[in-house]
């Protein structure tokens, strides 16, 4: 495992959240480095996320050969893992340890938010993080052939298989369980290999492999 990896820089994080300039750089890398240790890693799976790690820290990310994990990490992993950042960092600012115990941070500029405050800020950006999250296993799901080391079955203990299961955890539709499944009153011969979803509202598209 390489643990001194970060995936996003401390400015990247700046830029593209509201946190200000200001804030010293040595306060983000935790919330950046428990975000991609935590849900990034859940999302990929530790063979992929050690992937990744390894092609960043060799520089081998820009490699030609290696355009579809870049891609990867440009496209998805980055900005999941800067809304999981800045959702932690939401936390990690509200009070401080110092050797006194904790306390919440004061400024000159302006009030404190209260814990109500602090819990809209919250909500919003778990929605974004997990909505970028989203888009990232799905993406994995389809193109799933992209990436072998998604796809392993070998997992040793301590190590995480990739968790899916948000990609497509909705109320809206259940591939393959609808009433016309094994029904052949429409016309239709359908067994437990037919195409995701064609009993389903959505297009056929929604679950076929070929589509991202």
């Amino acid at each position: 495992m390489i643990y001194n990896v970060l995936l996003i820089s401390e400015q990247k994080l700046k830029d593209n959240t509201p946190i200000n300039e200001n804030v010293d750089s040595s306060e983000l890398r935790f919330c950046i480095s428990q975000a991609q240790t935590i849900q990034i890693q859940e999302s990929l799976g530790t063979n992929l996320y050690e992937k990744i790690l390894e092609l960043v820290d060799t520089g081998d990310i820009d490699l030609p050969g290696n355009f579809r994990y870049k891609a990867l990490l440009d496209n998805f992993i980055q900005p999941t893992l800067i809304s999981f950042a800045y959702m932690l960092g939401l936390d990690n600012f509200f009070v401080k340890f110092i050797n006194i115990g904790l306390v919440q941070n004061r400024s000159e500029q302006g009030q404190p938010v209260d814990l109500k405050m602090l819990q809209y800020l919250k909500t919003n950006a778990q929605q974004q993080a997990q909505f970028n999250n989203n888009l990232l296993r799905r993406h994995l799901l389809f193109r799933s052939s992209w990436y072998p080391e998604f796809v392993s079955v070998t997992y040793q203990n301590g190590e995480l298989p990739p968790q899916t299961i948000t990609a497509f955890n909705s109320l809206i539709t259940t591939p393959g369980a609808g009433y016309y499944w094994y029904n052949n009153r429409r016309g239709f011969n359908r067994n437990p290999y037919g195409v995701f979803c064609e009993d389903s509202g959505f297009p056929v598209w929604y679950g076929h492999p070929n589509n991202s």
